[in-house]
């Protein structure tokens, strides 16, 4: 899709909703791309009928007046999550800008932007000299709002890497990147008993790694970890993307997930696409098979939450010290290669843990995350097992607003029959938080070295952001 089709998309979405009114409003929750982080919280518990329910998803909810409200059937007690009530030890410039809004009756949609120019010199493990590239590490066009009461929506088109010049890319080739949009998110959620029970449904990130699970635009750092989003040692292609298009981690299907025990407990489950076996011809005495006859790809999520927790879709790598989140998390991903027969047959499998730390600390934030990962593409992704540790620790100084942070990534894959290839990442970098989420800027530099290869590289990475929904 073109950038002036999605762009005019939008504006014919918009122009459509003849008698709806625009308004600047106050985020109420913290989740996924919304950026409000810099203003204080209210509580995720549902509101009286007489006022509009609190947002959950990066997206606000609208009711209709009281009077034109049907029928409620008695509610459960709502999963509660603690706001912290202390003094932020954090606070920007200015305040979140408000959200760009449209509201008709039963219905409601907002619209969000998010870029991130970045300037970025790199090395390779195998080539000399370094790449220097200027390009828009990620072009966002967000769209989300409720219809009725119980059901949510968010759509997201994404052009990432927009004119880097990178071979290496998925969508590349060997020259710049060019103009054009990707679908990145688009999933519809059912709430029908507010936190405790939502059922995504769509094209989404299944449940993975906390880090996978940060909104972009609510990172700590500059960018996620190195292997958060990897399946394959050689290259940093997701073997689930479809022809000529990565989609970053996402995959179609459905997903439960919730907050139980006051949200303490967290949990995701789904079934979604994951690699489909292509068609089988018809070799005597075995008849043809049709494309797509193998089980699809299960995921699976349990976070505990020692204090407050978030009930978004999305998480925040920092919640600018809007809340106290120290979070203990365990995941599984998981599908069966039913079209391989035979002894060989392996299944691919996807594993770990990680802690999640994000609390207001003295004059300013402590932010730190850390995780193990296990992955084994068996039969189906025909990867060799590898195994992933990785870390981040950051401090963000609240009245000079700047975040020093360092990062380690430490992977192995583990070959029978070779020498075990190997590769570390060191950092350390700085953020400057003038505007919170909305307006930032944040310099990362890494020293890597992988085993096999000639010799060790560098990189370093400049970006500013500018991101409001």
């Amino acid at each position: 899709m073109k950038l002036s089709r999605g762009v005019a998309a939008f504006a014919v979405v918009a122009l459509s909703l003849t008698g709806s009114r625009a308004f600047a409003q106050s985020a109420a929750s913290d989740s996924g791309d919304k950026a409000q982080g810099d203003k204080p919280e209210q509580s995720s518990a549902p509101a009286e009928d007489t006022k509009a329910p609190e947002s959950t998803d990066a997206k606000d909810k609208v009711a209709p007046p009281a009077a034109e409200q049907p029928a409620e059937p008695p509610k459960a007690e709502p999963a509660k999550v603690e706001a912290t009530s202390q003094a932020n030890p954090y606070q920007p410039f200015a305040p979140t800008p408000g959200s760009l809004r449209l509201e008709a009756e039963g219905v409601s949609m907002q619209f969000g932007v998010l870029l991130q120019p970045q300037f970025e010199v790199a090395g390779a493990p195998d080539a000399e000299l370094t790449t220097k590239n200027f390009f828009v590490r990620r072009t966002r066009f967000m769209l989300g709002g409720t219809v009725l009461k119980y059901f949510e929506y968010f759509l997201e088109l994404d052009y990432p890497n927009l004119f880097k010049l990178d071979p290496t890319e998925t969508t590349a080739g060997t020259g710049k990147n060019a103009p054009g949009l990707n679908v990145q998110d688009a999933l519809v959620t059912v709430a029908p008993v507010g936190d405790y029970i939502k059922a995504d449904m769509g094209f989404m990130l299944p449940a993975g790694p906390y880090n996978s699970l940060q909104s972009a635009g609510k990172l700590f750092g500059v960018d996620y970890f190195a292997n958060t989003f990897r399946r394959n040692v050689s290259t940093n292609a997701d073997p689930f993307r479809s022809t000529q298009q990565s989609p970053v981690g996402r995959d179609a299907g459905i997903q439960l997930r919730g907050l139980l025990l006051g949200g303490h407990l967290e949990y995701r489950f789904g079934a979604f696409q994951g690699l489909r076996a292509g068609p089988i011809p018809a070799a005597a005495p075995k008849p043809a098979r049709v494309g797509g006859f193998n089980i699809t790809r299960f995921a699976g999520r349990l976070q505990v939450n020692i204090l407050d927790g978030q009930p978004g879709f999305f998480y925040s790598g920092t919640t600018l010290g809007q809340k106290k989140v120290i979070s203990l998390g365990v995941f599984g991903d998981w599908q069966a290669d039913t079209a391989t027969s035979g002894k060989e047959r392996h299944d691919y499998k996807y594993y770990g843990a990680d802690a999640t730390v994000d609390l207001p600390l003295g004059p300013g934030i402590l932010n730190a995350q850390g995780g193990y990962s296990f992955w084994d593409g068996g039969t189906l992704l025909n990867t060799v097992p590898t195994y992933v540790m990785m870390g981040e620790l950051g401090y963000l100084i609240g009245p000079i607003k700047l975040s020093p942070f360092v990062r380690a990534e430490h992977m192995v894959a583990v070959n029978p029959t070779n020498a075990q290839p190997s590769e570390d990442r060191f950092g350390a970098g700085i953020g400057f938080w003038p505007f919170g989420h909305t307006s930032n800027l944040k310099a990362f530099f890494s020293y890597n070295k992988r085993d096999p290869a000639p010799h060790a590289f560098t990189q370093t990475n400049l970006q500013w952001q500018l991101y409001f929904y």
